[in-house]
């Protein structure tokens, strides 16, 4: 099968691709090739938010499948896939260590915060000894917005250092998985200012939706505690950045840790690139060998399946 990976990150690991897609014909592409090689590809791998058009995918007459890499739909013309008879799909984030990687990095933000490494950092180098006193994450209460994969995955495991639980979803939640991963309350997302009242942290794992984009904003802000610690391992456009900024200038938020921004990569202007309170990864919380490897897997047998004539995995149409 004729596989094309199409993005710049994926032109730099044109010889990685090659040895792992050995038995397939598989191709990488930026934006200067993929008008010329796109016409004769079976498969096309694409990143979040590569723009996957009606026009684009007429281009390609070939095309049998449309694979993200990842659990991001941004970009994807999921209607004119069903109409072209492509199947369109993602890689589910749980058990593929995508999941596993970023409720990683949530952990690291939070201990951040919590235990206010920077600070901790100046008074290693001064011999400042036995200061800052930090935060434990041991006994508070976390809020988590978005209990599907990444936020189960999350629960889990801050249930396992002791946190107590209370979890925020779009839709109903089963309660026996809510009682697996050890969350305690559960709230609709319409009452997401009364559940984020009392919790210490606050992390966001969902979707970025029409419903959901800019869903924290002034008022979510105005509804946490002052003592409380903001966590974004989602995606930015959840966040309106300007109500974060004033209401972490108004020493209203305790802190703030973000592995993604409304816009990235972010204008070096942005005041949250050095805010104080503020930690900051550049958006590489499923970025591990870990997840690496199991998004190759489980792109390498859809590509399989596709080949065989059989049904895909995790197919969206």
């Amino acid at each position: 099968m004729k596989v094309l990976f199409y993005s710049k990150e994926f032109v730099r690991m044109h010889d990685v691709i090659l040895e792992w897609m050995k038995g397939h014909e598989a191709d990488t592409a930026d934006e200067t090739t993929i008008n010329e090689k796109i016409i004769s590809a079976e498969g096309l791998v694409t990143r979040p938010g590569m723009d996957v058009s009606r026009e684009f995918l007429s281009s390609a007459p070939n095309l049998k499948l449309l694979q993200q890499w990842g659990t991001g739909l941004e970009g994807m013309d999921l209607a004119a896939c069903g109409d072209l008879k492509i199947a369109a799909c993602n890689v589910p984030s749980r058990g593929t260590g995508n999941a596993e990687s970023v409720a990683e990095i949530a952990l690291l933000h939070m201990l951040l915060l919590g235990r206010k490494y920077s600070l901790a950092q100046e008074n290693a180098r001064t011999g400042r000894l036995f200061s800052p006193s930090g935060v434990s994450l041991w006994k508070k209460k976390v809020c988590i917005v978005g209990l599907g994969n990444l936020g189960c995955t999350i629960a889990s495991r801050l249930t396992a250092m002791g946190m107590e639980l209370r979890g925020v979803n779009r839709g109903t939640v089963d309660s026996v998985r809510l009682a697996e991963v050890g969350v305690r309350e559960f709230f609709p997302l319409n009452s997401l200012t009364e559940a984020v009242s009392g919790c210490r942290f606050v992390l966001a794992a969902l979707a970025l939706t029409d419903e959901t984009r800019g869903i924290f904003n002034e008022s979510f802000f105005q509804a946490m505690d002052r003592d409380a610690f903001f966590i974004n391992v989602a995606r930015g456009g959840l966040v309106v950045e300007e109500a974060l900024i004033r209401t972490l200038n108004e020493k209203h938020l305790a802190g703030a840790g973000l592995d993604v921004l409304a816009h990235e990569p972010a204008h070096p202007d942005n005041p949250l690139m050095t805010h104080p309170l503020v930690t900051l990864t550049p958006h590489i919380g499923g970025l591990t060998d870990a997840s690496r490897k199991g998004i190759f897997d489980f792109i390498r047998g859809n590509v399989e399946r596709v080949d065989r004539g059989e049904e895909p995995l995790s197919r969206l149409v």
